[in-house]
């Protein structure tokens, strides 16, 4: 597993793209929540944003940033770590010296769920320093108040964004077309067919598309704006935690399987 693990990380260590999108990641995730501080008083004052820094709210707060930018930056980390090796030659050469295709693929699960456990710690060590830096005073009790529930869930939306990444970047192989096509199904493709599902079969069905289900991992922090959008629509538009951990981990397992049967049958 360590073997596997360290080839992987020398394949990125000078892959400039990789490394781009994961100093990008560690800066934007602690500095985006930051700079509400910069916001003028009465944006300050609508959402509330003393409240951004103390716990337990730090941790919502913080998780729903990193969804957003769990979307585009380790999406397309599981999505490069593929392309580059069809660019590079690396992933024919690998099995030429004697890996195996299930190796190549254990190699591609250890390296995301690394990756996911890294980003999931730097949102840990982000939040606690966020709300230390914060709090007056401080009490343990809060500090841990649904801690475990916002780290497993974080870890899940980590985990799923890399693996849809590997999936395209498994299924289109071409760096440039593969990072179209995620783009492309993630931000407005399925949007398009939930609208028609929505349409035709007025159900809460709609709402069970990996990507919407990905993003309802974490909860939206900002529950009056959550409260006047169901009122408006007269329906509530987000899946509970429950359901959306459960179709989730469903889905991840449908990407990795799918990887792991294109790494098994197609021609590398």
């Amino acid at each position: 597993m360590l073997y596997l693990l360290k080839l992987e990380f020398l394949k990125i260590n000078n892959y400039r793209p990789f490394i781009v999108m994961m100093i990008l990641y560690l800066i934007l995730l602690p500095v985006s929540l930051l700079v509400a501080k910069s916001l003028p008083e009465e944006l300050a004052a609508i959402f509330s944003t003393k409240e951004f820094y103390t716990f337990p709210n730090v941790w919502r707060y913080l998780g729903y940033i990193g969804n957003w930018l769990g979307f585009f930056f380790l999406g397309f980390m599981g999505l490069l770590s593929v392309t580059m090796e069809f660019s590079n030659k690396t992933l024919r050469q690998n099995i030429i010296t004697g890996l195996s295709r299930k190796e190549y693929f254990f190699a591609k699960l250890i390296f995301i769920t690394a990756i996911s456990l890294i980003g999931t710690f730097y949102y840990f060590l982000s939040g606690t320093l966020i709300g230390l830096f914060h709090a007056n005073p401080y009490y343990m009790d809060v500090y841990t108040q649904g801690l475990m529930f916002y780290i497993s869930s974080y870890f899940l939306m980590s985990f799923a964004y890399m693996s849809l990444g590997l999936f395209f970047g498994m299924l289109v192989r071409r760096t440039g077309f593969a990072v179209f096509t995620f783009l492309a199904y993630s931000v407005f493709l399925e949007r398009v067919i939930r609208g028609i599902h929505m349409y035709y079969i007025e159900s809460r069905t709609a709402l069970f598309y990996p990507v919407n289900a990905m993003s309802d991992l974490t909860i939206i922090p900002f529950p009056n704006i959550a409260n006047t959008v169901i009122s408006e629509m007269d329906f509530n538009p987000f899946l509970t935690s429950g359901e959306a951990i459960i179709t989730v981990t469903i889905y991840t397992l449908i990407f990795l399987f799918v990887v792991y049967r294109l790494m098994m049958k197609q021609d590398l």
